[in-house]
């Protein structure tokens, strides 16, 4: 009994990714392989348990990086260089969620407003792809507080900041697509254009644009 017992357990993984609950994707915009993201899109997605086989995944990297591809391209004939990330965590302790992490940066050269909107279009597919693999999340109104807190919360896991340190300075609510536009600056007068709802007015999805602060000079006495 007990040599049985001992096969029976090793025959099973002790050590497994475990399924996943939750998709996190993010895609960046630079101009250089070594310089800063000027503009970042953001995608956070449940992923809910497949009923014909509970315990499986309805979702893995495969997917993901298919979906991701055109994201390459921003309207050119050839894809760009790019540097990727995959995280994946799982544990065994507690009901916490398996995630999957996903980080890509485009290098794309200078930002310009025709190529923006490019991006903009082949990320918002890429990302809508992704989330008709999991099912369209319920068309829910996105409050003023909420969306506030997403473009903190979007902006500082976009740039590496603290959300505490970011103010307001605009705000504009397009009803009609259920998406916010918020305007955001920290001590040192950077700038973050965030647009929560993104894609089909879903509150996961989200673009945070930087702009680098410039300085101003008083040219008055200078003679």
């Amino acid at each position: 009994m007990a040599s049985d017992a001992v096969g029976e357990r090793s025959s099973r993984p002790l050590l497994t990714l475990g399924r996943v609950d939750l998709v996190r994707i993010q895609v960046g915009y630079r101009a250089q392989p070594d310089g800063p993201a000027y503009q970042q899109f953001l995608l956070d997605l449940a992923v809910p348990e497949p009923e014909s086989t509970p315990g499986q995944d309805a979702f893995g990297e495969a997917w993901a990086l298919a979906a991701l591809e055109p994201v390459l391209f921003g309207g050119a004939d050839a894809p760009r260089h790019y540097s990727l990330h995959a995280h994946r965590w799982h544990t065994s302790w507690g009901a916490g969620p398996g995630a999957l992490e996903i980080g890509l940066l485009v290098t794309a050269g200078t930002m310009r407003a025709a190529a923006s909107e490019a991006w903009k279009d082949d990320v918002t597919r890429a990302f809508r792809a992704l989330m008709e693999v999991v099912g369209r999340p319920e068309p829910t109104p996105t409050s003023r507080a909420a969306a506030i807190t997403r473009a903190r919360r979007s902006a500082a896991t976009a740039y590496g900041l603290d959300p505490d340190t970011l103010t307001l300075s605009a705000e504009e609510h397009h009803r009609a697509a259920n998406s916010w536009t918020v305007g955001l600056r920290t001590t040192t007068g950077d700038e973050y254009d965030v647009v929560v709802g993104l894609v089909d007015g879903y509150a996961g999805s989200v673009r945070v644009s930087h702009t680098m602060r410039t300085e101003i000079f008083d040219s008055v006495g200078s003679e």
